[in-house]
């Protein structure tokens, strides 16, 4: 099931702009410190990046479910790709609920193991997105012609 150009570009962007705050908060928060009067300390673009990175959530929130009423439902209903399908929606889902996790569930070992969690799917996730649209191109060229 292709997307539109004009949604894959925003399949595309909000990804990019996941992946890269992401990446760029995990290096800020583990690798780039500063030194302040009492020692070393966060740096200040590491809020930003986690800032950048929610708003980016929300609008892969949005894209990912402008996805469901066409892509979704017509890829399944033809048994295309649904393997890989499954595959990204679980990660996402997984994404979504230890994003809300890092939010609103309490305590500091409960914080590391969802963070840990998180960045970890976080950054598997193109990977099953890239094997998804391969696969999906795969499947489409198969198709008989007509």
């Amino acid at each position: 099931m292709k997307l539109t150009r004009g949604h894959r570009r925003w399949v595309d962007w909000s990804g990019h702009a996941l992946l890269i705050s992401g990446v760029l908060w995990l290096l800020f928060h583990h690798f780039v410190r500063v030194e302040g009067a009492f020692g070393p300390g966060p740096h200040p673009l590491e809020s930003w990046w986690l800032r950048l990175h929610g708003a980016a959530a929300m609008l892969a929130l949005i894209v990912s479910g402008s996805l469901l009423p066409v892509h979704v439902r017509q890829g399944w209903h033809q048994r295309i790709n649904r393997g890989w399908g499954i595959a990204l929606g679980a990660v996402l889902v997984a994404l979504t609920l230890t994003g809300y996790g890092l939010y609103y569930l309490g305590g500091e070992h409960w914080r590391e193991t969802i963070g840990l969690a998180h960045w970890a799917i976080g950054l598997a996730c193109p990977i099953v997105l890239v094997v998804h649209v391969r696969a999906g191109r795969g499947a489409r060229q198969r198709l008989p012609r007509g």
